[in-house]
């Protein structure tokens, strides 16, 4: 999907070879599939390309109705495997509504492709059973908001375009977050609120059970410089930079150079190709002919001197570039979405073989993308090696001695309680039931799942006993790695996170640790290297 995305938007199959090449010469930076395969991201990163590429279509060379079904489909199977989906939608609504009040694009192109990507995220959340975090998204908000400014532009036209900038942000800013605090309060949801509260907690001293649990881990720290450094060495982000260069230089000039004049696109006449003048009765003399023709023909010259058809053609790639200024954000703020932002450099970096951004002859062009891969290739090539070497087998012996266990001295109906990764695999392995599992993006689970982790807590053994008797459980799975204080970063461990929260019970013993002296409540039942299956007493 990458090659054909880039063959697109290059005009050229050697922008394709430019892209997945530095991809690979990249790979340990564009991806984690070789390091944890079943991320939700992961599956539904491969339909974000291929709803990019519909994307671009569209806004290059117009919509059809198989267009716009494209762009619905890719968007649908983009959306069902990750809920956090509507974040890079969100994204993808703020970078073409960049486009549109810098007048880069037309409200004509991008109608039909906002509304075929809601069509697909709308079909996505009926599919989710109508998931209450989608329904009240941020994504939701934006594109409603966008839809009100076209509207508004529709129907009330502003002269200066300046003027026109800021009413535009102003009603966009409005109508969307009166939305998105009016749906949540009007269906008081809360879904969502984990997300704005790791933001918070990354800027403040702000912190709370659920923000440790992200923030605690390493993928959703700051990204680290190392990441830049490998992406120096492999050429692609001095190659990145200088296209982005070369495209804000266009842009910009497009800009600040023409006025009030607008760009055109093909639902558009140009400037180049004014429309012909209405019939009128009276003649004008040969002066005022003469006078006229002079103007027009000045104001050509001004408008394709600044604005030629080369440049209002390739428009759409000012998408692009705001698309990549929020996957940039993202990666910053939070390093495991460094997986968007270092593919789309890949993306942007194939722009070299684009006639629009190195205006050389096609023989010139060939020979700088042939060194510019030959000098990738130095450390690329080295790169391809190591991740070559990478051999693994996924080997969990006391993993699989308690799955054996469950399954051989449980009823089928037994309930299970315990660390949210185990609860996923044992429900898949055994197929009995769990009261939570790492779907953490729904309000009620995070609750429950606070509750069960009270086995990790400093909590005496009764109050953990009536919480989990509350949820109907009648086993819990103690993880040795779970019940430790100590973790490479101090403050993330689970007991730790919980003396954060539960004052009145630091200092006393862990759960863990106390589970012994509560025998007439809890049944040990199985134990090995790893982990403890307790009965719950009635």
């Amino acid at each position: 999907f990458i090659f054909l995305l880039c063959c697109y938007m290059s005009d050229s199959v050697l922008g394709g070879i430019v892209a997945v090449s530095a991809f690979f010469f990249n790979h340990s930076e564009c991806s984690r599939v070789q390091w944890i395969p079943p991320l939700r991201e992961s599956f539904s990163f491969p339909f974000l390309i291929l709803q990019s590429l519909a994307l671009s279509v569209i806004l290059k060379s117009g919509a059809s109705n198989q267009k716009k079904i494209s762009l619905a489909l890719s968007t649908v199977c983009f959306v069902l495997p990750w809920q956090f989906s509507q974040f890079v939608l969100l994204t993808q609504t703020l970078s073409l509504f960049a486009s549109y009040v810098l007048s880069f694009l037309s409200a004509d192109r991008l109608t039909p492709a906002l509304d075929a990507i809601f069509a697909g995220y709308a079909v996505g959340t009926l599919l989710q059973f109508l998931n209450t975090m989608l329904l009240s998204s941020l994504y939701v908000a934006a594109y409603l908001a966008f839809k009100a400014v076209i509207f508004l532009n529709d129907r009330s036209h502003l002269a200066n375009r300046y003027l026109r900038f800021v009413r535009d942000l102003a009603v966009f800013l409005i109508v969307a977050l009166s939305f998105k605090m009016g749906s949540a309060a009007l269906l008081q949801l809360s879904d969502d609120a984990h997300i704005f509260n790791i933001f918070k907690a990354k800027f403040t001293d702000f912190r709370d059970f659920h923000t440790l649990l992200y923030i605690c881990g390493r993928a959703f720290d700051f990204i680290e410089i190392q990441t830049f450094y490998k992406c120096v060495r492999t050429l692609l982000l001095p190659t990145t930079v200088a296209v982005i260069g070369r495209l804000c230089w266009v842009f910009g000039k497009q800009l600040f150079c023409t006025n009030e004049q607008q760009p055109a696109t093909e639902d558009e006449p140009s400037a180049s190709e004014p429309a012909p003048a209405e019939p009128s009765k009276k003649q004008p003399s040969k002066k005022g002919q003469k006078s006229a023709e002079k103007h027009i023909k000045k104001t050509q010259k001004s408008v394709e001197s600044v604005v030629p058809g080369e440049e209002v053609s390739h428009n759409y790639l000012s998408y692009h570039v705001f698309q990549f200024g929020c996957y940039f954000i993202m990666a910053v703020m939070i390093m495991r979405l460094k997986l968007f932002m270092t593919p789309y450099m890949c993306i942007l970096s194939s722009l070299v073989a684009s006639k629009f951004v190195l205006p050389q002859t096609d023989k010139s062009r060939i020979v700088i993308i042939g060194l510019l891969l030959g000098a990738m290739s130095i450390d690329g090539y080295q790169n391809l090696q190591n991740q070559w070497k990478i051999e693994g087998e996924y080997n969990n012996p006391n993993q699989e001695e308690l799955f054996t266990w469950i399954e051989k001295h449980t009823d089928m109906d037994a309930v299970f309680a315990g660390p949210m990764p185990i609860m996923a695999n044992l429900r898949l392995s055994t197929g009995r039931n769990i009261v939570n599992h790492p779907h953490y993006e729904d309000s009620g689970l995070r609750a429950r799942t606070k509750e069960v982790y009270q086995l990790f807590s400093r909590k005496p053994g009764d109050e953990v006993h009536a919480t989990l008797s509350a949820l109907q459980v009648q086993y819990a799975v103690l993880d040795k790695h779970w019940c430790t204080a100590r973790r490479p970063r101090a403050g993330c461990s689970i007991p730790e996170i919980w003396d954060n929260e539960d004052l009145v019970n630091v200092g006393r013993p862990t759960f863990c640790d106390d589970v012994p002296n509560y025998q007439d409540l809890f049944d040990l039942q199985f134990s090995n290297k790893m982990f403890r299956v307790i009965k719950l007493k009635n």
